[in-house]
């Protein structure tokens, strides 16, 4: 079996294997994601309406409000949420290191938020994903200048390959390209022969054919080397139809986050809070539409009309005449011959009911917890510090997860971009041949630093009667440390702190001058009392 059969064969193997997933991921879509509602249906046209099963938007606006919130907590554009690190700690805390380390901060977020990145719009769909499917996709690549190039990728066309590890090392992307655009990226003389063909064919010119973009771990090459071919990821565009492969190229680093929010074992995909929400999710809808026709039967209900009492059908539009037959009326007694039909409807049951499942829904997305006054005005310090918990306890595991998987990778993979184009200042010595690491301030690890600080305060506060007492009890605390550790609890850039070395010799002055003026005092109030005793002396002597 040639290489191209072998990536083929593997790849229908591929679709095979996760088609549960795709039904699963086609319902979830329908009503809460519907612009991504094609996973097992093909779309006619583009444009068309997918809101056939929506009589309730709640789903779709609790997975908006999760999404948002993913931005805002793990990635906010408003404060810089990584931090670059030395692995060794003491590097840390050098002034040249220090300060490139700002540098390079400034740097690296100003190229994430460029406006020729889309990283704000790119990330916000895997997000979209993420929230409803349980993976997003995101290829983090290098743009035309200096700066970087994101972009999210249908989960229906991307299929993952993990490690022994459970780590994603390789995937397999679908793409269609019709035959010009074919030509444009990959060359005439590269693809097959179907698609040279469907080039001079008035026809086939609009037709879209299939690529198979493979990316994963390259097990032989030659490290000294630094081209394409020899880099640790392997990146091959497969023609389908053609059965040719039509590039081969390499990555430094794996190109891709999949983030995934919740794995089961031995599962591939995430599984995610719209899986959660969706039993409520599909019963809200059929609530939405029940009561929906049931609101309408009770403004204009259906219609009780003698058997011949009518002489024509009703007429129910406004201003409509409908003759009925004067003989029958009188047989009635009176009573018309047209009356309404009371279903018995009970609609403000059906309400309750209705708002109970939205909450069901709202609750798998979050939003109670989202919603958290962690710092409402009549709060007490201590409700304030219980609330802070709450959240933590609910959302941290989830993020800690999400910041391995996702954010990591788009900062590391981003640093290492913006490395190789030069975009860094030159690195100071003390940086030579050094690990870098990452660590983030997302608000939920800021939130997290802010309940230790308030521990802290509370401790003390604790203490205060007894450190009036003995004042040496504060020996315990390095108020040092404290308030090296502050600056970062509250995202103070470490450029407004002092290097220890200034700081040591800023004291070292201090008490040489504080010396000089003891000795000072101590003099001037020796010669006070020497003069003292020669007056005194002299008073004798008289």
């Amino acid at each position: 079996m040639s290489e191209i059969q072998e990536i083929l064969q593997r790849h229908q193997d591929m679709k095979d294997g996760r088609r549960n997933w795709e039904v699963h991921w086609q319902d979830l879509a329908e009503v809460m994601l519907p612009r991504r509602a094609d996973f097992t249906i093909e779309t006619a046209v583009d444009g068309e309406k997918r809101m056939d099963r929506v009589y309730d938007g709640t789903p779709m606006l609790a997975r908006r409000g999760l999404s948002s919130a993913i931005d805002g907590l793990l990635k906010p554009r408003t404060t810089k949420w990584f931090r670059i690190r030395a692995d060794q700690k003491a590097i840390n805390e050098v002034d040249e290191a220090r300060l490139w380390f700002d540098e390079a901060e400034r740097i690296l977020f100003a190229a994430l938020y460029d406006v020729r990145s889309k990283f704000i719009q790119r990330t916000g769909e895997v997000d979209d994903d993420l929230v409803t499917f349980g993976t997003g996709a995101l290829f983090i690549g290098e743009g035309e200048a200096a700066h970087l190039m994101f972009q999210s990728m249908h989960l229906k066309d991307v299929f993952l390959v993990e490690n022994h590890l459970g780590d994603v090392d390789g995937c397999h992307i679908v793409q269609h390209f019709t035959p010009r655009q074919a030509v444009q990226r990959y060359g005439r003389e590269n693809l097959g022969e179907p698609i040279k063909d469907a080039l001079n064919d008035p026809k086939k010119r609009t037709k879209k054919f299939e690529f198979i973009w493979v990316v994963g771990p390259r097990n032989d090459f030659d490290f000294r080397k630094r081209d394409n071919l020899n880099m640790p990821f392997s990146s091959k565009a497969i023609d389908v139809t053609g059965e040719k492969k039509v590039s081969e190229s390499g990555f430094r680093e794996f190109p891709f986050a999949f983030p995934r929010w919740d794995t089961a074992s031995g599962e591939l995909y995430g599984r995610s809070p719209g899986m959660t929400a969706w039993p409520d999710s599909s019963t809200l809808q059929a609530m939405g539409k029940t009561i929906l026709v049931a609101g309408q039967k009770a403004v204009e209900p259906p219609l009780l009309v003698g058997s011949d009492s009518v002489i024509a059908a009703p007429r129910t539009f406004p201003g409509g005449i409908t003759h009925f037959d004067t003989e029958v009326a009188a047989q009635l007694g009176g009573r018309p011959p047209i009356i309404p039909l009371n279903t018995g409807a009970n609609i403000p049951l059906g309400r309750e009911m209705q708002n109970d499942t939205r909450a069901q829904v709202e609750a798998a997305f979050f939003k109670n917890v989202l919603n958290l006054p962690v710092d409402a005005p009549s709060m007490t310090a201590t409700e304030v510090l219980e609330r802070k918990e709450e959240f933590i306890r609910t959302l941290a595991p989830v993020f800690g997860r999400l910041e391995a998987d996702y954010i990591a990778k788009i900062v590391s993979r981003s640093f290492n971009i913006l490395m190789r184009k030069g975009a860094f200042p030159e690195l100071p010595q003390v940086l030579s041949g050094q690990e870098v690491d990452f660590q983030f301030a997302s608000p939920v690890d800021q939130a997290r630093r802010q309940v230790e600080a308030a521990g802290m305060a509370r401790s003390l506060e604790l203490l205060a009667p007894f450190i009036e007492f003995d004042p040496s009890i504060m020996d315990n605390f390095d108020g040092d440390e404290i308030a090296r550790d502050a600056p970062e609890i509250f995202g103070i850039p470490q450029r407004w702190l002092r290097s220890r070395d200034i700081i040591q010799n800023m004291r070292e002055q201090r008490a040489q001058q504080q010396q000089i003026q003891q000795v000072m005092e101590n003099a001037g109030g020796l010669a006070q009392g020497v003069k003292a005793v020669g007056a005194l002396d002299g008073s004798e002597a008289a």
